[in-house]
C-alpha cells in the first residue's frame, strides 16, 4: 500500500526521545507511514537502538554533520508520499493526531504548511506559531514576555504569539518540531533552505510557502508534546546559531541595509 504520509526525524544524540517519539507513531496503525531517521553522527546509540527496536523505520547515518534544514532535506529525498511531517525526536504524538491533521490538509486544499497544539512537558501549551522574525515583532516578543496586560493588544505583532492557540487561523510561521508539508509545496520551493544551519529555517520555509501563494495554517486539533531544546548544545552555541539563523533569514528576505541593521542590533542585545 502505497504511504500516506512520510514522516521525517532528525536526531542528534537523542537516543531516548528518539526512543519515546517512535513509539507514539505506533500509536498510528491506521495510516500508512513512510518513516525516516536521519542520524547526524550520534554517538549514544541511537542507530544502534533504532536498527533493533524499530525494523519499519528507514535510518540515515550521516558520515559528517549538516544542519537541521539540510537533514531534513535528506531524510524527505527518501520518502514518496505526497504529504510529509517533520518532527523533532523529543516529541510525542497521541493517537488520533495525525489522522486529524490529514483531514484538515484535505479540506484546506490552498494551503501548502500546517502546525498543530504543542504542550510541553508540564502539560503548557508551547508557543508555536508567530508573526514573521522582525527587529518589530522580535521586541514586541521580548515586550510581552515582561508585561503580560499588553498582550491581548500586541500579540498580533508578536515574533511568537501568546494568545489564540484554541483558535484554527491562518499564521505566518510554524515551528518545524511539528511542520506539516505537501511534497508538490517542498518540491517548488526547492526544499529548505541547507544554508541556515539552525534557528530560523522554519520561517524561511513558511514565508517562501506564503510568498508562492501557499499559506500557513495553524490547526489546534492536531497536538503533540515537545519536551523542548532537547537537542544538546549548550546555551552560548545555541544562542549564536539563533543570532546567524535570523540574520541569514533578514540578508535573503529584508535586502542588504536591514541585514546590516540586524547584525547590529544581534550584536549590541543578543
Amino acid at each position: 500500500m502505497a504511504a500516506e504520509l512520510a514522516i521525517v526525524i532528525v536526531g542528534m544524540n537523542t537516543r531516548d526521545w528518539l526512543r519515546g517519539c517512535l513509539l507514539s507513531l505506533r500509536a498510528h496503525a491506521e495510516i500508512a507511514l513512510e518513516i525516516v531517521v536521519v542520524d547526524n553522527c550520534s554517538e549514544d546509540g541511537s542507530c544502534e537502538m533504532i536498527e533493533r527496536e524499530f525494523p519499519e523505520v528507514q535510518l540515515v547515518r550521516n558520515t559528517q554533520l549538516y544542519g537541521f534544514a539540510q537533514n531534513n532535506n535528506i531524510g524527505a529525498a527518501q520518502t514518496s508520499a505526497p504529504l510529509l511531517l517533520f518532527l523533532n525526536p523529543d516529541t510525542e504524538v497521541p493517537a488520533g493526531s495525525l489522522r486529524a491533521m490529514l483531514d484538515i490538509i484535505a479540506r484546506e486544499v490552498g494551503c501548502g504548511i500546517f502546525g498543530g497544539k504543542l504542550f510541553d512537558a508540564d502539560g503548557e501549551v508551547e508557543r508555536s506559531v508567530g508573526t514573521y522574525p522582525t527587529l518589530t515583532s522580535l521586541f514586541c516578543d521580548r515586550l510581552l514576555a515582561a508585561c503580560a496586560p499588553l498582550r491581548p493588544l500586541l500579540d498580533r505583532f508578536s515574533q511568537r504569539h501568546y494568545l489564540h492557540y484554541e483558535q484554527e487561523r491562518p499564521v505566518q510561521w510554524t515551528t518545524g518540531a511539528y511542520l506539516w508539508i505537501r511534497r508538490s509545496v517542498l518540491d517548488e520551493l526547492d526544499g529548505w533552505d541547507g544554508e541556515i544551519f539552525m534557528y530560523g529555517e522554519d520561517a524561511d520555509l513558511c514565508y517562501r510557502s506564503s510568498r508562492a501563494g501557499y499559506p500557513v495554517l495553524y490547526a489546534p486539533s492536531s497536538t503533540a508534546f515537545h519536551y523542548h531544546n532537547k537537542t544538546p548544545i549548550d546555551r552560548t552555541r545555541r544562542k549564536r546559531l539563533l543570532r546567524e539563523g535570523l540574520t541569514l533569514y533578514a540578508k535573503k528576505h529584508y535586502g542588504a541595509l536591514r541585514y546590516q541593521l540586524y547584525r547590529l542590533v544581534f550584536a549590541i542585545f543578543w
